[in-house]
């Protein structure tokens, strides 16, 4: 029986597809704890600006290609890009595109997809060029963060790294990631940092986002307490 991991799961994928001029990325989500094929440049953005990091979202799946949403009389059926649960608890369907889209004018697909979203009681969310623009100069460092956390998702020893970060963050309140990292020489500067990126992806810290993040300059702020 073949091995199913991760790695076996996206060279079949790639394997099985088309030529295609798309990427095809691997990636570890800590937010659900999973391994995600992405499928385009356009699926990678859209998770690390607005799954990962999205402290209104509180949970997150991509649709197998055989899980399609129909209207609740039967008939018409689609599959969204992405399916998330919001801090609300109201269920959001996300669509993501290449390009710009013109939502005046906007496709059959779209237009049906907006319709029987609705009708299953959940939330539309179009994303396109104009959504991700803005904020393209978070995308390469948001994907150094998410380096830390692949680097140490199998390490037992980040769970005690964490909680004592999370200790630290309350007592503080704001720092830098040279703080931190100065205040604990003894522990590994990568599950240090690892730790603080778990809690911003958590909801518990603000990160500093630049160009160069993370460095030792790097800002944080407490947003709230586990």
């Amino acid at each position: 029986m073949p091995n199913k991991t991760p790695e076996n799961a996206f060279l079949a994928r790639l394997r099985s597809r088309r030529s295609t001029r798309s990427y095809l990325w691997l990636v570890y989500s800590h937010k659900i704890r999973s391994d995600l094929i992405l499928e385009s440049n356009q699926e990678l953005a859209h998770w690390l600006l607005n799954l990962e990091f999205d402290a209104h979202v509180v949970d997150f799946w991509i649709p197998a290609a055989s899980e399609l949403y129909g209207e609740q009389r039967g008939g018409r059926r689609t599959r969204p890009d992405v399916v998330v649960r919001n801090a609300d608890g109201v269920q959001e369907w996300h669509e993501v595109k290449a390009g710009h889209v013109d939502e005046v004018n906007s496709s059959e697909q779209i237009m049906m997809q907006r319709e029987i979203c609705a009708n299953n009681g959940a939330i539309y969310r179009l994303f396109d060029e104009s959504t991700r623009i803005p904020r393209q100069y978070e995308l390469v460092p948001r994907l150094r963060l998410m380096h830390f956390i692949a680097v140490a998702r199998n390490q037992p020893i980040v769970d005690h790294v964490q909680m004592t970060t999370l200790d630290y963050v309350n007592q503080v309140k704001a720092g830098t990631l040279g703080g931190l990292l100065q205040t604990y020489p003894e522990l590994a500067p990568t599950h240090l940092i690892s730790a603080m990126v778990r809690l911003m992806i958590e909801g518990v810290v603000a990160l500093e986002i630049e160009g160069t993040t993370p460095t030792r300059q790097t800002a944080w702020s407490l947003k709230g307490a586990l």
